[in-house]
């Protein structure tokens, strides 16, 4: 029976213990956060950018599939894909913090070309640069 009480005064943690375990969280979380800000911010941009990537190529197929002209009109927070009868095929809002500029507002012809132009994803922390040259593919900028 003596044995048992000894055993119930020894189970837990002391307060030196547990001091010392939320002081090391507490360094780890002011040493992580930071950086986790920055990785969401470039998430962000780099999200955008392949949202941008996979709707030129949506618009150039819209334009094939349809046999007509598709027009990407861009504004600093978003980007329409409509046709000459301006009929909105999607629009694709700026992702928080993000813009979007382009050239010119591309077009996609129904034989599969397209209008070569420069578009620019900015974000607060990084900038991505895509050209789209006039058979229709995307690329990483210089």
């Amino acid at each position: 029976m003596r044995m048992s009480r000894n055993r119930l005064k020894q189970a837990g943690f002391t307060l030196t213990e547990v001091m010392i375990v939320v002081t090391i969280i507490g360094i780890l979380a002011a040493v992580t956060v930071p950086s986790f800000g920055k990785y969401l911010k470039r998430t962000r941009v780099d999200g955008s950018r392949n949202q941008l990537i996979a709707d030129c190529y949506f618009a150039r197929s819209l334009a094939i599939t349809r046999r007509e002209t598709i027009t990407m009109v861009f504004n600093a927070d978003e980007y329409v894909i409509r046709n000459g009868g301006g009929t909105v095929f999607r629009t694709t809002p700026a992702a928080q913090g993000v813009t979007f500029t382009s050239s010119a507002d591309p077009n996609f012809y129904a034989w599969g070309l397209a209008d070569a132009v420069n578009m620019t994803v900015d974000g607060p922390s990084d900038t991505r640069d895509l050209v789209l040259s006039p058979t229709g593919v995307v690329s990483h900028g210089p």
